[in-house]
């Protein structure tokens, strides 16, 4: 049963995030409107391959508004504090040493090594992930593995009590309150999360794993603590929903049948044919010449990766949902090491892929398309 549908006649470029088939559509504007201006939406539209390279590749583009590094609900709370110190959400050298630090750190992090320590972790979070539907317990399953993973990587104590749970519940609190969609309540428990989270890596003691190098070496270079604390928690976010659409996916495809292939290469191909992230923005700094077209300052750009990824990969190197250019996502493979972990965890504790597939809708989303299991 699939609830978040749309009729063919009202398919855009926003709303085919959640339609049960966007691709033909997407096909069509990769092939036929690669780079245009939708006026309805307000918004430029790259969708070609090469007009999506060129979008993410731009100096003027960024990923923020100019005049708007926070979203408007987001200021003044801890949750744009936090935001706000995002090297992913950030553009300019101020942020260049700290991503030199982290981005090697990140890649650096071995993807099997990563699957056998999800494995060791699915058991510490058994208990509290046992109970409800099937469905519900594979939605928890999708939101609690990947991230808490993450963290027991990076050297956080996450495998003391329920707190495994609660680490998980407040990073995708936080990652929900940066939807454009969110309304004034999930604001809200987004800057609790975001306060809570805070406080609970500052008076957490690494055990073990490249925190403490990090933290020496940003300090080296006068990076200060509150910005590496922001992007370790940041860390985790980009486990949380991009992860969890991965693995879902990965279970929905399984569900429909599959040929017996590895489950890794499912989930590669998952990546590439129904992407989790379907989308980003980036806005214009300046006036220029954008994919043959003349864009103003200020205007914004929607670039979608999905539309990108059905006309083909970039030279052949990555899906386009790990974006591409400066912003890339450095954790390509141990994202979808730990998708394929969550998915194997799942398998292993009784779930039935071709059951979740028959009752599923999309959560409500403008860029991520992640199953909710009903």
């Amino acid at each position: 049963m699939l609830t978040a549908t749309l009729p063919e006649t009202e398919l855009d470029p926003l709303s085919a995030v959640i339609h049960p088939d966007p691709y033909p559509y997407y096909r069509e504007l990769a092939t036929r409107r690669p780079f245009f201006r939708d006026e309805r939406l307000g918004l430029w539209v790259a969708a070609g391959p090469r007009e999506v390279a060129a979008v993410l590749a731009h100096p003027d583009c960024r990923v923020r508004p100019p005049a708007q590094p926070v979203p408007p609900a987001l200021a003044g709370t801890a949750a744009g504090d936090l935001f706000g110190r995002l090297i992913r959400m950030n553009d300019g050298a101020a942020h260049a040493p700290l991503k030199q630090i982290l981005m090697p750190m990140l890649a650096a992090i071995d993807p099997a090594a990563a699957a056998g320590r999800a494995g060791a972790m699915a058991t510490v979070i058994d208990a509290g992930a046992a109970s409800g539907t099937p469905g519900e317990r594979a939605n928890r399953w999708l939101f609690t593995l990947p991230v808490v993973t993450v963290a027991d990587l990076l050297g956080m104590p996450v495998a003391e009590g329920d707190k495994a749970a609660e680490i998980a519940q407040r990073v995708a609190a936080f990652a929900a309150a940066q939807s454009p969609l969110a309304d004034a309540h999930t604001v809200r428990a987004g800057a609790e999360a975001a306060q809570w989270l805070g406080t609970w890596l500052a008076g957490a003691t690494p055990t073990d794993g490249p925190l403490p190098a990090l933290h020496q070496a940003a300090h080296a270079v006068g990076i200060d603590a509150q910005a590496v604390a922001a992007n370790t928690i940041g860390l985790l976010v980009q486990a949380c929903e991009a992860t969890a659409a991965l693995a879902g996916n990965t279970l929905l495809r399984l569900g429909r049948g599959t040929p017996d292939v590895a489950l890794q290469a499912v989930v590669t191909r998952v990546a590439q044919d129904d992407p989790p992230v379907q989308n980003t923005r980036r806005f214009l700094a300046a006036d220029a010449q954008l994919c043959g077209h003349a864009v103003k300052a200020g205007d914004a750009v929607l670039v979608l990766l999905a539309a990108a990824s059905c006309a083909g990969l970039a030279d052949g190197e990555r899906t386009w949902t790990f974006g591409h250019g400066r912003h890339a996502c450095p954790g390509e493979r141990l994202a979808q090491a730990l998708a394929a972990a969550t998915v194997a965890a799942l398998l292993a504790r009784g779930a039935d892929p071709a059951a979740l597939a028959r009752a599923f809708r999309y959560r409500p989303s403008l860029n991520a398309r992640i199953p909710h299991f009903l």
